[in-house]
């Protein structure tokens, strides 16, 4: 069935009103979109003004950081230079006023001789702080300072109006403005004041030493000098030259001469001859101090060999007083001579656990059983017969002899198995 006019056209028109929303559709959203796109940019744009904001206030921040510190370490320049113009600007004017009161000054010419005074004493005093950074001598430029500032202060004290007291004030500020920088200057620089005491300390502990050197050791410390005078300056140590200089003049360690060598010679001598008068050796002689002071001096017979007179342990109760002074005392009132033999002791007496341990730890004390002598042990126990002595030190000799060679053997079993 074919279409009437009426039916295309409402069609059309319908068409053309879907095609019109569809444009406007279109067009609010390229709006919205380029209204989100102005809004992006805008937070863009203001999170780099934002970002710019906060660099300038942190890179202000730094500044004035940076500048109050600065003022901080500088803060003696600071004080220094408020000081220098509260002395100069007077300074200035009074010497002004003074050159101008002759009259026969003009103004032009009497200016600039106040400003060369002061420009003067401040041209030496920079070129001084300047020198002494450098190392260089600043005793001309001190000198050309205090003069400018000298005169100028004489003529503000001699021209200065009012009472007494107004000119000493006027010419202390001609001193002033360089005497403040000089104090600031003394403040910065290492100076022999700027040391602590310890070290002060130390210097002076150096030089009373170097002068008793000297005193006592002529000759060495004239080998000293020599040494120090002869090498690089800075390559030798002073205590390595002193000590070449002992070396060279009394072929010898520190403290050692010729005197002290002698001396030690002699008291060696007098050592041996005391030692062998004694029927002893030096190493006995130690051992036996050491026992006295482990075990107290003991008091021995008339040959120094024996122990206590009281009974040992193989001296029974019904033995006789050792030495058998007590039958030579009977026989004596007898009117009989002692046959000068003792009564048997009996043998085979079994050595007691109490004098095993006893010797051992002496063993032990005097560093093995070289020097276990029968002296020794017998004054260690407090006496005994000599036959009873001698078996317990033997005893305890073979006992550390047997420990030594089962320690040996155990030894040697391991490196075998090991290899």
């Amino acid at each position: 069935m074919s279409t009437t006019f009426y039916e295309e056209r409402r069609k059309d028109r319908s068409a053309e009103r879907d095609a019109d929303r569809a444009d406007r559709k279109a067009e609010r959203e390229a709006e919205l979109a380029e209204r989100a796109a102005d809004r992006e940019e805008a937070k863009r744009l203001r999170r780099e003004r934002d970002r710019d904001r906060a660099r300038l206030r942190a890179e202000r921040k730094a500044a004035r950081g940076e500048l109050l510190a600065r003022l901080r370490s500088e803060g003696d320049t600071v004080g220094s230079v408020i000081a220098m113009a509260c002395s100069v600007i007077p300074a200035l004017y009074f010497q002004l006023r003074a050159l101008m009161g002759e009259g026969s000054l003009p103004g032009f010419i009497a200016l600039c001789l106040a400003v060369m005074l002061e420009s003067g004493a401040w041209v030496a005093t920079v070129a001084g702080e300047r020198a002494k950074r450098e190392g260089r001598p600043v005793g001309v430029f001190r000198a050309a300072m205090w003069g400018c500032a000298t005169f100028a202060a004489a003529i503000n004290y001699s021209h200065a109006p009012g009472p007494s007291w107004l000119a000493w004030v006027l010419a202390a500020s001609s001193y002033g403005g360089v005497g403040f920088w000089e104090l600031r200057g003394y403040g910065r620089h290492k100076t022999k004041a700027s040391r602590t005491r310890a070290q002060r300390r130390e210097e002076r502990l150096r030089r009373k030493h170097d002068r008793k050197r000297r005193r006592k050791f002529p000759k060495v410390y004239a080998r000293y000098t020599d040494l120090l005078t002869a090498a690089p300056y800075g390559s030798l140590d002073s205590e390595t030259a002193w000590r070449d200089a002992w070396r060279d003049i009394h072929r010898a360690e520190l403290g050692v001469t010729a005197g002290v060598l002698a001396h030690r010679v002699a008291a060696d001598k007098a050592l041996s001859a005391a030692v062998s008068g004694a029927e002893t050796s030096p190493e006995s002689a130690a051992v036996e101090l050491l026992l006295a002071d482990l075990f107290g001096p003991g008091d021995g017979d008339a040959d120094g060999s024996s122990g206590p007179s009281g009974p040992g342990p193989d001296d029974g109760p019904d033995s006789p007083p050792a030495g058998g002074h007590g039958s030579a005392n009977s026989l004596g009132r007898k009117g009989k001579r002692p046959s000068g033999r003792t009564a048997p002791k009996t043998p085979g007496k079994p050595l007691t656990e109490a004098d095993l341990d006893t010797v051992r730890a002496l063993a032990k004390t005097l560093g093995g059983t070289a020097n276990l002598s029968a002296s020794v042990v017998r004054r260690a126990i407090g006496g005994g017969s000599s036959e009873y002595i001698v078996r317990l030190r033997d005893a305890v000799k073979a006992e550390r002899q047997t420990a030594r060679s089962a320690a040996a053997r155990s030894t040697t079993g391991k490196k075998e198995s090991s290899s």
